[in-house]
């Protein structure tokens, strides 16, 4: 009988131990930051107790009406793959575990951008949303300084530029044009060696 107790408080201890090990609440994210914005990519501090993450986006500071983007991520950045180009965008990140989710960390800001990329001479680029149509800037200086302006008016997506000299580099970059004629947005800069 009194092996029998023993082993029944020891059980008992061993219960509690590992009970009280579950029991830490998490901390709330710190550190939320934008990495990127092509496509927005976050990044936070790792949270103590912390067995993943819920990314939540909105439409303005303080995110009241919340867009749940993801959820169960493991790792401390998430990118935004469903961001249109030249919308702000409020991001806020949670921390979950056994007991529960922390409070949402403070929101972070960021216009999403659009993508410049060439497949051999043809240069193409995302929709940019309010955008009516697109302009073409091309520059032999890599911070695009003295550019020209090679085509106006685009409605579509992709340039070709013929104007070219073989074995020489150039710098493009696309502005994205609204319903007033205002340049609202500029693409990355990329570079093209022909």
């Amino acid at each position: 009988m009194p092996r029998l107790f023993a082993v029944s408080i020891a059980l008992f201890a061993l219960m509690f131990v590992a009970g009280c090990g579950s029991t830490q609440d998490v901390s709330t994210p710190t550190g939320l930051t934008v990495t990127a914005t092509a496509p927005i990519t976050l990044s936070w501090n790792a949270s103590p107790g912390a067995s993943s993450y819920v990314v939540y986006r909105g439409a303005a500071t303080g995110i009241s009406a919340k867009l749940l983007l993801g959820k169960g991520i493991t790792t401390t950045t998430f990118s935004d793959a469903t961001a249109i180009a030249g919308t702000t965008y409020y991001y806020q990140v949670t921390a979950l575990n056994d007991n529960g989710q922390s409070s949402p960390s403070a929101d972070v800001s960021a216009v999403g951008t659009f993508t410049l990329a060439a497949l051999q001479n043809i240069l193409a680029w995302d929709v940019v949303l309010n955008a009516v149509s697109y302009n073409a800037y091309r520059s032999t200086a890599s911070d695009m300084s003295g550019k020209t302006q090679v085509a106006t008016g685009l409605t579509t997506q992709t340039y070709t530029d013929t104007t070219v000299t073989t074995g020489k580099t150039y710098y493009y970059q696309i502005a994205a044009v609204n319903a007033s004629s205002v340049e609202f947005v500029l693409s990355n800069i990329l570079t093209v060696t022909y």
